[in-house]
Protein backbone atom coordinates (compact mmCIF):
# COMPACT_ATOMS: atom_id res chain seq x y z
CA UNK A 1 0.00 0.00 0.00
CA UNK A 2 1.38 3.39 -0.97
CA UNK A 3 1.96 6.20 1.50
CA UNK A 4 -0.81 8.13 -0.23
CA UNK A 5 -3.29 5.32 0.38
CA UNK A 6 -2.18 5.01 4.00
CA UNK A 7 -2.72 8.73 4.56
CA UNK A 8 -6.14 8.58 2.87
CA UNK A 9 -7.14 5.61 5.02
CA UNK A 10 -5.96 7.39 8.15
CA UNK A 11 -7.84 10.54 7.22
CA UNK A 12 -10.97 8.52 6.50
CA UNK A 13 -10.70 6.72 9.83
CA UNK A 14 -10.20 9.98 11.68
CA UNK A 15 -13.20 11.48 9.93
CA UNK A 16 -15.36 8.51 10.91
CA UNK A 17 -14.23 8.79 14.52
CA UNK A 18 -15.07 12.51 14.59
CA UNK A 19 -18.48 11.85 13.01
CA UNK A 20 -19.14 9.06 15.49
CA UNK A 21 -18.22 11.38 18.36
CA UNK A 22 -20.49 14.11 17.03
CA UNK A 23 -23.41 11.69 16.60
CA UNK A 24 -22.87 10.34 20.11
CA UNK A 25 -22.74 13.79 21.75
CA UNK A 26 -25.74 15.14 19.86
CA UNK A 27 -28.06 12.12 19.89
CA UNK A 28 -26.86 9.30 22.17
CA UNK A 29 -25.22 11.02 25.14
CA UNK A 30 -27.21 10.87 28.44
CA UNK A 31 -27.58 14.66 28.24
CA UNK A 32 -28.72 14.71 24.60
CA UNK A 33 -32.28 15.59 25.66
CA UNK A 34 -31.23 18.93 27.13
CA UNK A 35 -31.21 21.98 24.83
CA UNK A 36 -28.24 24.21 24.22
CA UNK A 37 -26.06 25.70 21.49
CA UNK A 38 -24.62 23.07 19.17
CA UNK A 39 -21.05 24.10 19.97
CA UNK A 40 -21.75 23.83 23.68
CA UNK A 41 -23.00 20.28 23.17
CA UNK A 42 -19.88 19.38 21.20
CA UNK A 43 -16.96 20.98 23.03
CA UNK A 44 -15.85 22.49 26.34
CA UNK A 45 -14.31 25.18 24.19
CA UNK A 46 -17.68 26.93 24.10
CA UNK A 47 -17.55 27.76 27.80
CA UNK A 48 -13.84 28.55 27.62
CA UNK A 49 -14.43 31.00 24.78
CA UNK A 50 -17.12 32.95 26.64
CA UNK A 51 -15.02 32.93 29.79
CA UNK A 52 -12.13 34.39 27.79
CA UNK A 53 -14.51 37.09 26.46
CA UNK A 54 -15.66 37.77 30.03
CA UNK A 55 -19.36 37.43 29.16
CA UNK A 56 -20.07 33.89 30.36
CA UNK A 57 -22.55 35.19 32.95
CA UNK A 58 -24.46 37.10 30.27
CA UNK A 59 -24.35 34.18 27.86
CA UNK A 60 -25.78 31.84 30.49
CA UNK A 61 -28.63 34.28 31.19
CA UNK A 62 -29.35 34.57 27.45
CA UNK A 63 -29.46 30.81 26.97
CA UNK A 64 -31.78 30.26 29.92
CA UNK A 65 -34.08 32.94 28.55
CA UNK A 66 -34.11 31.09 25.23
CA UNK A 67 -34.22 27.45 26.35
CA UNK A 68 -35.73 27.47 29.84
CA UNK A 69 -34.50 26.14 33.17
CA UNK A 70 -32.23 23.38 31.84
CA UNK A 71 -29.38 24.20 29.44
CA UNK A 72 -26.57 21.95 28.27
CA UNK A 73 -23.65 24.35 28.51
CA UNK A 74 -20.85 21.87 27.79
CA UNK A 75 -20.91 18.26 26.54
CA UNK A 76 -21.09 16.86 30.07
CA UNK A 77 -22.64 19.84 31.86
CA UNK A 78 -26.21 20.91 32.60
CA UNK A 79 -26.84 24.34 34.07
CA UNK A 80 -30.17 24.86 35.81
CA UNK A 81 -32.01 28.06 36.69
CA UNK A 82 -34.56 27.57 39.45
CA UNK A 83 -34.83 27.56 43.24
CA UNK A 84 -35.07 23.75 43.47
CA UNK A 85 -31.71 23.40 41.74
CA UNK A 86 -30.06 26.07 43.88
CA UNK A 87 -30.84 24.22 47.07
CA UNK A 88 -30.35 20.73 45.62
CA UNK A 89 -26.86 21.62 44.41
CA UNK A 90 -25.50 24.03 47.04
CA UNK A 91 -27.29 23.53 50.36
CA UNK A 92 -25.83 21.51 53.22
CA UNK A 93 -27.92 18.46 52.32
CA UNK A 94 -26.37 18.52 48.82
CA UNK A 95 -23.05 17.38 50.32
CA UNK A 96 -24.20 13.77 49.94
CA UNK A 97 -25.10 14.19 46.25
CA UNK A 98 -22.44 16.42 44.70
CA UNK A 99 -18.80 17.45 45.05
CA UNK A 100 -16.96 20.38 43.54
CA UNK A 101 -16.27 19.68 39.89
CA UNK A 102 -12.78 18.80 38.55
CA UNK A 103 -12.63 22.37 37.19
CA UNK A 104 -11.64 23.55 40.68
CA UNK A 105 -8.35 21.68 40.49
CA UNK A 106 -6.93 24.29 38.10
CA UNK A 107 -7.71 27.00 40.65
CA UNK A 108 -5.62 25.63 43.47
CA UNK A 109 -2.92 27.88 44.91
CA UNK A 110 0.24 25.88 45.52
CA UNK A 111 0.69 22.13 45.50
CA UNK A 112 -1.84 21.29 48.20
CA UNK A 113 -4.86 23.36 47.18
CA UNK A 114 -7.02 25.42 49.49
CA UNK A 115 -10.43 25.23 51.10
CA UNK A 116 -11.79 26.87 47.96
CA UNK A 117 -10.19 24.52 45.42
CA UNK A 118 -10.48 21.19 47.27
CA UNK A 119 -13.35 19.23 45.83
CA UNK A 120 -14.62 17.54 49.00
CA UNK A 121 -13.89 14.70 51.36
CA UNK A 122 -12.08 14.59 54.68
CA UNK A 123 -9.35 17.06 53.77
CA UNK A 124 -11.86 19.71 52.68
CA UNK A 125 -13.88 19.30 55.87
CA UNK A 126 -10.75 19.44 58.02
CA UNK A 127 -9.50 22.61 56.33
CA UNK A 128 -12.91 24.25 56.43
CA UNK A 129 -13.28 23.60 60.15
CA UNK A 130 -9.87 25.20 60.80
CA UNK A 131 -10.53 28.25 58.61
CA UNK A 132 -13.98 28.76 60.14
CA UNK A 133 -12.31 28.99 63.56
CA UNK A 134 -9.96 31.70 62.29
CA UNK A 135 -12.90 33.61 60.76
CA UNK A 136 -15.33 33.19 63.65
CA UNK A 137 -17.44 36.14 64.80
CA UNK A 138 -15.26 36.46 67.90
CA UNK A 139 -12.12 36.66 65.74
CA UNK A 140 -13.78 39.19 63.44
CA UNK A 141 -14.69 41.48 66.34
CA UNK A 142 -11.00 41.78 67.08
CA UNK A 143 -10.44 43.00 63.50
CA UNK A 144 -12.75 46.02 63.82
CA UNK A 145 -10.07 48.60 64.78
CA UNK A 146 -7.92 47.58 61.83
CA UNK A 147 -10.84 47.69 59.42
CA UNK A 148 -11.58 51.18 60.72
CA UNK A 149 -8.04 52.39 59.96
CA UNK A 150 -8.19 51.33 56.32
CA UNK A 151 -11.75 52.55 55.71
CA UNK A 152 -10.82 55.98 57.07
CA UNK A 153 -7.69 56.06 54.90
CA UNK A 154 -9.94 55.30 51.93
CA UNK A 155 -12.30 58.12 52.90
CA UNK A 156 -9.45 60.57 53.33
CA UNK A 157 -8.02 59.52 49.96
CA UNK A 158 -11.23 60.15 48.02
CA UNK A 159 -12.65 63.12 49.96
CA UNK A 160 -11.24 66.62 49.42
CA UNK A 161 -9.46 68.23 52.35
CA UNK A 162 -12.11 70.89 53.10
CA UNK A 163 -15.88 70.81 53.18
CA UNK A 164 -17.58 72.55 50.29
CA UNK A 165 -14.93 71.54 47.76
CA UNK A 166 -15.62 69.12 44.92
CA UNK A 167 -12.77 66.68 44.44
CA UNK A 168 -11.18 65.46 41.24
CA UNK A 169 -12.66 62.38 39.49
CA UNK A 170 -11.64 59.12 41.20
CA UNK A 171 -11.76 55.67 39.57
CA UNK A 172 -13.55 53.45 42.06
CA UNK A 173 -12.42 50.24 40.35
CA UNK A 174 -8.89 51.18 41.36
CA UNK A 175 -9.47 52.82 44.73
CA UNK A 176 -11.81 50.12 46.02
CA UNK A 177 -9.18 47.59 44.96
CA UNK A 178 -6.51 49.47 46.89
CA UNK A 179 -8.73 49.57 49.98
CA UNK A 180 -9.59 45.89 50.09
CA UNK A 181 -6.07 44.72 49.24
CA UNK A 182 -4.65 46.86 52.04
CA UNK A 183 -7.34 45.62 54.38
CA UNK A 184 -6.96 41.92 53.62
CA UNK A 185 -3.15 41.95 53.63
CA UNK A 186 -3.32 43.60 57.06
CA UNK A 187 -5.97 41.22 58.40
CA UNK A 188 -4.18 38.15 57.03
CA UNK A 189 -0.49 39.05 57.45
CA UNK A 190 -0.37 42.20 59.64
CA UNK A 191 1.44 43.71 56.65
CA UNK A 192 1.20 47.33 55.57
CA UNK A 193 1.44 47.55 51.77
CA UNK A 194 -0.40 50.88 51.79
CA UNK A 195 -1.77 50.90 48.26
CA UNK A 196 -4.05 53.73 49.38
CA UNK A 197 -1.05 55.88 50.22
CA UNK A 198 1.70 55.00 47.75
CA UNK A 199 2.16 53.50 44.31
CA UNK A 200 4.78 50.81 45.03
CA UNK A 201 2.39 47.86 45.27
CA UNK A 202 -0.52 49.19 43.23
CA UNK A 203 0.25 46.67 40.53
CA UNK A 204 -1.14 43.84 42.68
CA UNK A 205 -4.87 44.12 41.85
CA UNK A 206 -3.99 44.22 38.14
CA UNK A 207 -1.75 41.17 38.54
CA UNK A 208 -4.63 39.25 40.13
CA UNK A 209 -6.98 40.30 37.32
CA UNK A 210 -4.56 39.20 34.58
CA UNK A 211 -3.97 35.84 36.23
CA UNK A 212 -7.69 35.26 36.65
CA UNK A 213 -8.34 35.60 32.89
CA UNK A 214 -6.26 32.49 32.25
CA UNK A 215 -7.61 30.60 35.23
CA UNK A 216 -11.20 31.25 34.19
CA UNK A 217 -10.54 29.73 30.75
CA UNK A 218 -8.76 26.71 32.25
CA UNK A 219 -11.71 26.13 34.58
CA UNK A 220 -13.78 25.29 31.50
CA UNK A 221 -11.05 23.66 29.42
CA UNK A 222 -8.23 22.40 31.69
CA UNK A 223 -6.52 20.57 28.81
CA UNK A 224 -5.15 23.93 27.59
CA UNK A 225 -2.66 23.86 30.47
CA UNK A 226 -1.22 20.63 29.01
CA UNK A 227 -0.78 22.31 25.62
CA UNK A 228 2.18 24.31 26.84
CA UNK A 229 2.81 26.09 23.56
CA UNK A 230 -0.82 27.24 23.32
CA UNK A 231 -0.83 28.23 26.98
CA UNK A 232 2.39 30.22 26.61
CA UNK A 233 1.24 32.00 23.44
CA UNK A 234 -2.28 32.99 24.47
CA UNK A 235 -1.67 33.57 28.17
CA UNK A 236 1.87 34.84 28.33
CA UNK A 237 0.95 37.94 30.36
CA UNK A 238 -1.35 35.92 32.61
CA UNK A 239 1.38 33.38 33.37
CA UNK A 240 3.82 36.16 34.22
CA UNK A 241 1.18 37.78 36.45
CA UNK A 242 0.37 34.49 38.18
CA UNK A 243 4.01 33.77 38.97
CA UNK A 244 4.53 37.32 40.16
CA UNK A 245 1.57 37.05 42.52
CA UNK A 246 2.63 33.66 43.89
CA UNK A 247 6.12 35.01 44.59
CA UNK A 248 4.53 37.94 46.40
CA UNK A 249 2.39 35.68 48.60
CA UNK A 250 5.23 33.27 49.43
CA UNK A 251 7.37 36.27 50.43
CA UNK A 252 4.53 37.68 52.55
CA UNK A 253 4.04 34.35 54.34
CA UNK A 254 7.79 34.00 54.92
CA UNK A 255 8.08 37.51 56.34
CA UNK A 256 5.05 36.97 58.55
CA UNK A 257 6.54 33.74 59.87
CA UNK A 258 9.89 35.45 60.48
CA UNK A 259 8.24 38.26 62.40
CA UNK A 260 6.50 35.72 64.59
CA UNK A 261 9.90 34.21 65.39
CA UNK A 262 11.50 37.58 66.03
CA UNK A 263 13.46 37.48 62.77
CA UNK A 264 13.07 40.41 60.41
CA UNK A 265 14.37 40.80 56.90
CA UNK A 266 15.98 44.19 56.15
CA UNK A 267 13.02 45.10 53.95
CA UNK A 268 10.34 43.70 56.23
CA UNK A 269 7.18 45.70 55.70
CA UNK A 270 6.06 45.85 59.30
CA UNK A 271 9.09 45.31 61.57
CA UNK A 272 7.24 45.13 64.84
CA UNK A 273 5.75 42.44 67.00
CA UNK A 274 2.88 40.96 64.96
CA UNK A 275 -0.61 41.59 66.21
CA UNK A 276 -3.23 38.89 66.19
CA UNK A 277 -4.24 38.32 62.60
CA UNK A 278 -5.78 35.62 60.44
CA UNK A 279 -2.36 34.09 59.83
CA UNK A 280 -1.74 33.63 63.55
CA UNK A 281 -5.28 32.29 63.98
CA UNK A 282 -4.70 29.77 61.19
CA UNK A 283 -1.36 28.78 62.70
CA UNK A 284 -2.91 28.18 66.12
CA UNK A 285 -6.25 26.76 65.01
CA UNK A 286 -6.93 23.06 65.25
CA UNK A 287 -9.64 20.87 63.84
CA UNK A 288 -12.00 20.48 66.81
CA UNK A 289 -12.62 16.85 65.86
CA UNK A 290 -9.07 15.63 65.14
CA UNK A 291 -6.76 18.22 66.68
CA UNK A 292 -4.95 18.63 63.33
CA UNK A 293 -3.55 21.98 62.20
CA UNK A 294 -2.23 23.39 58.93
CA UNK A 295 1.08 22.44 57.35
CA UNK A 296 3.40 25.16 56.01
CA UNK A 297 2.26 24.49 52.41
CA UNK A 298 -1.37 24.66 53.44
CA UNK A 299 -0.73 28.01 55.13
CA UNK A 300 0.55 29.44 51.83
CA UNK A 301 -2.45 28.10 49.91
CA UNK A 302 -5.06 29.29 52.38
CA UNK A 303 -3.41 32.71 52.73
CA UNK A 304 -3.36 33.14 48.94
CA UNK A 305 -7.04 32.30 48.69
CA UNK A 306 -8.01 34.64 51.53
CA UNK A 307 -6.15 37.60 50.03
CA UNK A 308 -7.60 37.09 46.53
CA UNK A 309 -11.15 36.18 47.54
CA UNK A 310 -11.31 38.72 50.32
CA UNK A 311 -9.98 41.64 48.31
CA UNK A 312 -11.14 41.10 44.74
CA UNK A 313 -14.79 40.25 45.34
CA UNK A 314 -15.33 42.81 48.11
CA UNK A 315 -13.81 45.63 46.06
CA UNK A 316 -16.22 44.79 43.24
CA UNK A 317 -19.17 44.82 45.63
CA UNK A 318 -18.18 48.23 47.05
CA UNK A 319 -17.65 49.73 43.59
CA UNK A 320 -20.99 48.31 42.39
CA UNK A 321 -22.85 49.73 45.39
CA UNK A 322 -21.33 53.18 44.83
CA UNK A 323 -22.24 52.97 41.12
CA UNK A 324 -25.88 52.11 41.77
CA UNK A 325 -26.27 54.77 44.47
CA UNK A 326 -24.79 57.43 42.19
CA UNK A 327 -27.05 56.26 39.36
CA UNK A 328 -30.24 56.16 41.47
CA UNK A 329 -30.46 59.42 43.38
CA UNK A 330 -33.66 58.52 45.21
CA UNK A 331 -31.91 55.45 46.69
CA UNK A 332 -28.80 57.53 47.42
CA UNK A 333 -30.84 60.13 49.29
CA UNK A 334 -32.76 57.52 51.32
CA UNK A 335 -29.58 55.64 52.27
CA UNK A 336 -27.74 58.85 53.17
CA UNK A 337 -30.69 60.13 55.21
CA UNK A 338 -30.91 56.85 57.12
CA UNK A 339 -27.20 56.79 57.98
CA UNK A 340 -27.07 60.47 58.92
CA UNK A 341 -30.15 60.25 61.13
CA UNK A 342 -29.01 57.09 62.92
CA UNK A 343 -25.60 58.63 63.66
CA UNK A 344 -26.78 62.25 64.01
CA UNK A 345 -24.31 64.40 65.95
CA UNK A 346 -21.60 61.75 66.02
CA UNK A 347 -18.08 63.10 65.70
CA UNK A 348 -15.56 60.68 64.24
CA UNK A 349 -11.93 60.68 65.24
CA UNK A 350 -9.23 60.31 62.57
CA UNK A 351 -9.30 56.49 62.80
CA UNK A 352 -13.00 56.01 63.60
CA UNK A 353 -15.79 54.72 61.38
CA UNK A 354 -19.47 54.02 61.79
CA UNK A 355 -20.03 50.66 63.48
CA UNK A 356 -21.92 48.80 66.17
CA UNK A 357 -25.62 48.04 66.59
CA UNK A 358 -26.54 51.39 65.06
CA UNK A 359 -24.87 50.38 61.80
CA UNK A 360 -26.65 47.03 61.83
CA UNK A 361 -29.95 48.89 62.15
CA UNK A 362 -29.44 50.65 58.80
CA UNK A 363 -31.77 48.30 56.94
CA UNK A 364 -32.15 50.43 53.83
CA UNK A 365 -28.38 50.66 53.40
CA UNK A 366 -28.18 46.87 53.69
CA UNK A 367 -30.93 46.59 51.06
CA UNK A 368 -28.91 48.88 48.75
CA UNK A 369 -25.89 46.58 49.13
CA UNK A 370 -27.94 43.43 48.57
CA UNK A 371 -29.51 44.93 45.46
CA UNK A 372 -26.06 45.78 44.09
CA UNK A 373 -24.94 42.19 44.77
CA UNK A 374 -28.04 40.94 42.96
CA UNK A 375 -27.64 43.19 39.95
CA UNK A 376 -23.86 42.76 39.56
CA UNK A 377 -22.72 39.69 41.55
CA UNK A 378 -18.90 39.51 41.83
CA UNK A 379 -19.10 35.80 40.92
CA UNK A 380 -21.86 35.83 38.36
CA UNK A 381 -21.23 32.74 36.25
CA UNK A 382 -21.39 29.16 37.56
CA UNK A 383 -19.99 27.44 40.65
CA UNK A 384 -19.86 23.95 39.19
CA UNK A 385 -20.47 20.68 41.00
CA UNK A 386 -20.08 17.07 39.90
CA UNK A 387 -22.95 14.70 40.61
CA UNK A 388 -21.93 11.64 42.63
CA UNK A 389 -22.71 8.08 41.40
CA UNK A 390 -26.14 7.98 43.03
CA UNK A 391 -27.39 10.73 40.74
CA UNK A 392 -29.32 13.91 41.55
CA UNK A 393 -32.98 14.76 41.10
CA UNK A 394 -34.01 18.38 40.56
CA UNK A 395 -37.77 18.68 40.59
CA UNK A 396 -38.81 15.75 38.43
CA UNK A 397 -35.61 15.70 36.34
CA UNK A 398 -32.94 13.09 37.06
CA UNK A 399 -29.27 13.97 36.48
CA UNK A 400 -26.94 10.94 36.29
CA UNK A 401 -23.71 10.61 38.21
CA UNK A 402 -20.57 12.11 36.68
CA UNK A 403 -22.41 15.07 35.15
CA UNK A 404 -21.38 18.64 36.00
CA UNK A 405 -24.21 20.85 37.24
CA UNK A 406 -24.51 24.48 38.34
CA UNK A 407 -26.94 27.33 38.87
CA UNK A 408 -25.64 30.43 37.01
CA UNK A 409 -25.86 33.20 39.59
CA UNK A 410 -26.37 36.19 37.30
CA UNK A 411 -29.05 34.25 35.41
CA UNK A 412 -31.11 33.40 38.48
CA UNK A 413 -30.60 36.87 39.98
CA UNK A 414 -32.29 38.26 36.85
CA UNK A 415 -35.15 35.77 36.64
CA UNK A 416 -38.57 37.47 36.49
CA UNK A 417 -40.15 34.65 38.48
CA UNK A 418 -38.22 35.78 41.55
CA UNK A 419 -37.56 39.47 40.85
CA UNK A 420 -40.08 41.83 39.27
CA UNK A 421 -38.31 44.13 36.78
CA UNK A 422 -35.03 42.24 37.34
CA UNK A 423 -32.88 44.82 35.53
CA UNK A 424 -34.15 47.69 37.67
CA UNK A 425 -32.18 48.69 40.76
CA UNK A 426 -34.81 48.76 43.51
CA UNK A 427 -33.58 48.23 47.11
CA UNK A 428 -37.18 48.26 48.34
CA UNK A 429 -37.66 44.75 46.93
CA UNK A 430 -35.77 43.45 50.00
CA UNK A 431 -37.94 45.35 52.49
CA UNK A 432 -41.46 45.84 51.13
CA UNK A 433 -43.57 42.82 50.28
CA UNK A 434 -46.10 43.32 47.50
CA UNK A 435 -48.61 40.99 49.13
CA UNK A 436 -47.53 37.95 47.10
CA UNK A 437 -44.49 36.92 49.13
CA UNK A 438 -42.08 38.90 46.93
CA UNK A 439 -39.46 39.40 49.66
CA UNK A 440 -39.45 35.70 50.47
CA UNK A 441 -39.10 34.83 46.76
CA UNK A 442 -36.22 37.27 46.39
CA UNK A 443 -34.40 35.76 49.36
CA UNK A 444 -35.05 32.22 48.12
CA UNK A 445 -32.56 32.48 45.25
CA UNK A 446 -30.27 35.28 46.48
CA UNK A 447 -26.89 33.59 46.59
CA UNK A 448 -23.90 35.95 46.28
CA UNK A 449 -21.83 33.94 48.78
CA UNK A 450 -23.10 30.43 47.94
CA UNK A 451 -24.82 28.15 50.45
CA UNK A 452 -24.23 25.29 52.84
CA UNK A 453 -20.97 23.59 53.72
CA UNK A 454 -19.17 25.03 50.69
CA UNK A 455 -20.44 28.57 51.11
CA UNK A 456 -18.12 31.53 51.63
CA UNK A 457 -16.60 31.49 55.11
CA UNK A 458 -15.88 35.21 54.89
CA UNK A 459 -19.50 36.21 54.29
CA UNK A 460 -20.02 38.10 57.55
CA UNK A 461 -16.62 39.79 57.25
CA UNK A 462 -17.45 40.92 53.70
CA UNK A 463 -20.81 42.37 54.75
CA UNK A 464 -19.13 44.14 57.68
CA UNK A 465 -16.57 45.73 55.34
CA UNK A 466 -19.29 46.73 52.88
CA UNK A 467 -21.59 48.28 55.48
CA UNK A 468 -18.74 50.06 57.26
CA UNK A 469 -17.24 51.51 54.08
CA UNK A 470 -20.42 52.71 52.37
CA UNK A 471 -21.96 54.08 55.57
CA UNK A 472 -18.84 56.00 56.54
CA UNK A 473 -18.50 57.48 53.04
CA UNK A 474 -22.16 58.61 53.15
CA UNK A 475 -21.72 60.10 56.60
CA UNK A 476 -18.52 62.01 55.88
CA UNK A 477 -19.28 63.10 52.34
CA UNK A 478 -21.34 63.08 49.17
CA UNK A 479 -20.53 61.83 45.69
CA UNK A 480 -21.76 61.94 42.13
CA UNK A 481 -20.65 60.75 38.70
CA UNK A 482 -17.82 62.63 37.01
CA UNK A 483 -18.82 64.64 33.97
CA UNK A 484 -18.25 63.89 30.30
CA UNK A 485 -16.98 60.57 28.94
CA UNK A 486 -15.93 59.40 32.42
CA UNK A 487 -19.61 59.30 33.43
CA UNK A 488 -20.07 56.41 30.96
CA UNK A 489 -17.29 54.17 32.31
CA UNK A 490 -18.71 51.00 33.84
CA UNK A 491 -22.07 51.33 32.09
CA UNK A 492 -23.51 49.37 29.23
CA UNK A 493 -23.27 50.85 25.73
CA UNK A 494 -26.46 51.50 23.76
CA UNK A 495 -26.61 49.21 20.76
CA UNK A 496 -24.19 46.66 22.21
CA UNK A 497 -25.23 43.00 22.11
CA UNK A 498 -25.76 40.16 24.59
CA UNK A 499 -26.59 42.24 27.65
CA UNK A 500 -23.86 44.85 27.26
CA UNK A 501 -26.39 47.50 26.21
CA UNK A 502 -27.95 48.26 29.60
CA UNK A 503 -26.72 51.71 30.64
CA UNK A 504 -28.14 51.41 34.16
CA UNK A 505 -26.18 48.22 34.89
CA UNK A 506 -22.66 48.11 36.34
CA UNK A 507 -21.02 45.89 33.75
CA UNK A 508 -18.63 43.20 34.97
CA UNK A 509 -16.30 40.97 32.97
CA UNK A 510 -16.46 37.47 34.37
CA UNK A 511 -13.03 35.92 34.95
CA UNK A 512 -13.42 33.77 38.10
CA UNK A 513 -14.44 37.04 39.75
CA UNK A 514 -16.02 40.03 38.10
CA UNK A 515 -13.46 42.45 36.69
CA UNK A 516 -14.56 46.05 36.46
CA UNK A 517 -13.99 49.56 35.14
CA UNK A 518 -15.13 52.66 37.00
CA UNK A 519 -17.30 54.23 38.11
CA UNK A 520 -15.50 57.57 38.05
CA UNK A 521 -16.91 59.60 40.95
CA UNK A 522 -16.33 63.06 42.39
CA UNK A 523 -16.60 63.48 46.15
CA UNK A 524 -17.28 66.38 48.47
CA UNK A 525 -16.80 66.50 52.24
CA UNK A 526 -19.67 67.24 54.62
CA UNK A 527 -19.25 69.50 57.60
CA UNK A 528 -20.27 67.11 60.39
CA UNK A 529 -19.22 69.52 63.14
CA UNK A 530 -22.23 71.75 62.58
Amino acid sequence: MSIQNILLAAAGGATLLVLARIIYLLFLHPLAKFPGPIWARLTDGYGAYHSWLGDAHLDMWRLHEKHGDFVRYMPNSVFIRNADALHAIYSTKAYASVVKSPHYQVLQAGSVGSTFSLRGGHDHLRRRRIVSTALSEKAQRGMDPRIAVHVRKFCEAVLPARSGELGEPMNMAEWCGYLTFDLMSDLVFSASYNLLGREKFRYMPEVIDKSNVRMSVLAYMPIIAAWRAVDAIFFRDALIARNRFLRFVVRAVRERANRALGKWAPDALDPCKPRDDIYSSLAKARDPDTGEGFTASEMVSESTTLVVAGSDTTSTAIAATLFYLADNRYAYEKAAKEVREVFAGKTLGPEEVLSGPELSSCSYLRACIDEALRMSPPNGAALTREVLPGGLTVGDVYIPGGVTVAVPLYAIHHDERYYVDPFTYRPERWLEDDGTGSVKRARLVFNPFSLGMRGCLGRSLAYHELMTTVATVLYLGDFKFAEGPMSKVGRGVPGAEHGRHRENEYQLHEHITGQKHGPWLRFSRRDISA
